[in-house]
């Protein structure tokens, strides 16, 4: 134990966060595979409960077996634990155990604590954690509540507060785990669970820090150029995607069997749920070519820098969106008199380019492993890639016939969709290479 102890204080606080979720991420593998966690009492084979246990822990909802019908109530209890562990981030979990017991955060446990919830001080960890947990639990019993006017008559007292407390949580952590069998397809009528799901969502999808800065404007009357841009960026997306969608999604008569009020409840629905939920009103067979590509440009962004989201997160595409308007200006980065660290540019099109890469990779690997059927295009694959790379959830119906190769490419984009690529790629540079050395600079041709 001593030598563990040791090994660890030489980690950086990135392979802290890595080694971390990896832990969570096997724990919860090994109790799945057990035979109590399935409802016919088999062991799971080990790489679907791998790929599971990574879906819950990375909040992606992607699943090889469904969760209705392979789990028994200890293995979904598992499934929703995980969640909460990796919506909230594992240090949260170890932050709220060292409260109970009366144990401060060393500095090194605030730095990990601050890089898991992209914080620039660790100063605030503590006190932050410790709101995003009241937060958590106050958002999701509200939730719960909503949800239980319907499943509650529906399934009976237990079974409707499990149901309830699960799909909140599943729901407020953007994970899109489910214990319908066929996500939300059956709710297309059902504005009350709907609307809660999709606000649910909205809510993790914000971010801790967004919440917080909106909750205190009464009394400080100024908000942070973080939520400012977090908010406008957010309200542009859900209202784009709904026109857009309403508009694709009519001609193309996805909805053409529910009544008007319903049709934009359900598009609605579905402008909300790529900000990486994965809760699937519609077979996505049925969406128009248009509604697949914008969703799958929705996934790639995913939602806020500090949330329950994925993807390269809106804040970084409005950074890019920024540097770019005023650059062809010639103009400095400045957004609302402030002025954006040329850092932060930097890191933004970095993070944007590496998720272009990662889902293009994984994408030739998927077309090269996986049987597309007849009469179906490559959006069956890149929904699959974008979808696990955002954790969102969604799928034209591969994942449950993924091959051994396909699972495990998967397994790697939601674990990197959920750290972050530069938390995860920056794990393995070596803490002691000498940054200090310059070379000559070279002359390359661009443009």
């Amino acid at each position: 134990m001593s030598k563990l102890k040791n090994k660890l204080k030489t980690w950086s606080i990135l392979q802290l966060i890595v080694g971390g979720f990896s832990t969570v991420i096997l724990t919860g593998t090994l109790l799945l595979m057990l035979p109590i966690s399935t409802q016919t009492g088999e062991i799971t084979p080990f790489l679907d409960a791998l790929f599971t246990a990574t879906s819950a822990t990375c909040v992606t909802g992607q699943v090889t077996l469904n969760t209705a019908a392979h789990w028994s109530y200890f293995g979904k209890t598992v499934i929703i634990t995980m969640i909460e562990i990796g919506g909230l981030g594992f240090m949260t979990v170890i932050v709220l155990l060292f409260f109970f017991i009366g144990k401060k955060l060393n500095i090194k446990q605030r730095k990990v604590v601050s890089e898991s919830l992209n914080l620039d001080s660790i100063s605030e960890a503590s006190d932050l954690v410790k709101y995003v947990i009241r937060f958590a639990v106050v958002v999701q019993i509200g939730g719960a509540l909503l949800l239980s006017i319907d499943f509650l008559p529906r399934f009976g007292l237990w079974k409707g507060i499990y149901f309830s407390l699960f799909h909140s949580i599943s729901a407020f952590c953007n994970a899109g785990f489910d214990l319908f069998g066929d996500s939300l397809i059956s709710f297309q009528s059902n504005p009350l669970v709907l609307l809660t799901i999709s606000s649910l969502i909205i809510i993790g999808g914000l971010g801790f820090i967004v919440w917080r800065d909106l909750l205190t404007f009464k009394r400080n009357k100024k908000l942070l150029l973080h939520t400012r841009i977090v908010v406008i960026i957010t309200s542009i997306l859900l209202v784009g995607s709904f026109l857009l969608l309403f508009m694709s999604e009519t001609k193309n008569g996805t909805f053409s069997s529910l009544s008007l009020g319903d049709r934009i409840i359900n598009v609605w629905f579905m402008a909300v749920t790529p900000r990486t939920a994965g809760y699937a009103n519609i077979d996505y067979m049925m969406v128009s070519k248009f509604g697949i590509l914008l969703t799958i440009i929705l996934m790639f962004i995913g939602g806020s820098s500090g949330s329950t989201a994925g993807g390269v997160k809106v804040t970084s595409i409005a950074v890019i969106a920024i540097y770019l308007v005023k650059a062809m200006r010639g103009e400095e980065p400045v957004y609302n008199h402030r002025t954006i660290p040329i850092e932060r540019v930097k890191r933004s099109l970095m993070l944007v380019a590496m998720g272009i890469t990662v889902v293009s990779v994984s994408a030739l690997i998927l077309t090269a492993t996986e049987t597309i059927p007849a009469g179906v295009g490559i959006e069956y694959i890149l929904v699959e890639v974008f979808s696990c790379f955002g954790t969102v959830g969604l799928t034209m119906g591969l994942t449950p016939h993924l091959t051994a190769i396909g699972k495990l490419v998967l397994i790697f984009l939601m674990f990197v969709g959920r750290i972050g690529l530069i938390t995860f790629f920056w794990s393995f540079k070596p803490t002691n290479k000498d940054q200090k050395i310059r070379y000559p600079e070279g002359n390359v041709l661009v443009g």
